[in-house]
């Protein structure tokens, strides 16, 4: 017989944050191309989750992404963008504002890599990111084999 478990307040919320935090993650991804006239945008293809203080945490690079050409791997822990530093800041705009500009135009990354001391830098070319996602979710309902 399977006993239920009760889930805390506090890893419902831990989790509740970061299902949030994961759907913003999508605009990490989306490109856009606004008029025949106009600006096209994109990013330099990292998925990125914030942390409680405003670091960002590299989930995936995108392959053959400009961040993936420059070295850039899961577990890298980005803590400035240019000269704006992460700590405190509100991860829509730091998307928004700072990952996401035009095409060609360049962003400068500072981050730490687990297991290496000091600090590491990279300077990454926007480029257009297909706006086709494949969106796999990370926590699935399902049975483990028994009943």
């Amino acid at each position: 017989m399977m006993k239920l478990q009760r889930v805390r307040p506090a890893v419902l919320t831990r989790f509740t944050t970061l299902l949030i935090a994961g759907m913003l993650v999508i605009t990490c991804f989306i490109a856009t191309s606004v008029g025949a006239d106009e600006v096209q945008f994109g990013g330099v293809g990292l998925q990125v989750v914030p942390t409680i203080n405003g670091d960002l945490v590299v989930l995936n690079v995108l392959e053959d992404a400009p961040a993936a050409k420059m070295g850039l791997l899961p577990g890298d822990l980005i803590f400035q963008v240019n000269d704006f530093p992460l700590q405190g800041s509100d991860f829509g705009k730091v998307v928004s504002e700072h990952l996401w500009g035009p095409v060609g135009s360049t962003v400068e990354l500072f981050y730490r890599r687990p297991g290496i001391a000091g600090v590491s830098r990279a300077v990454v070319q926007r480029s257009a990111i297909d706006p086709r996602l494949t969106v796999t979710p990370t926590v699935q309902n399902g049975s483990s084999g028994s009943n």
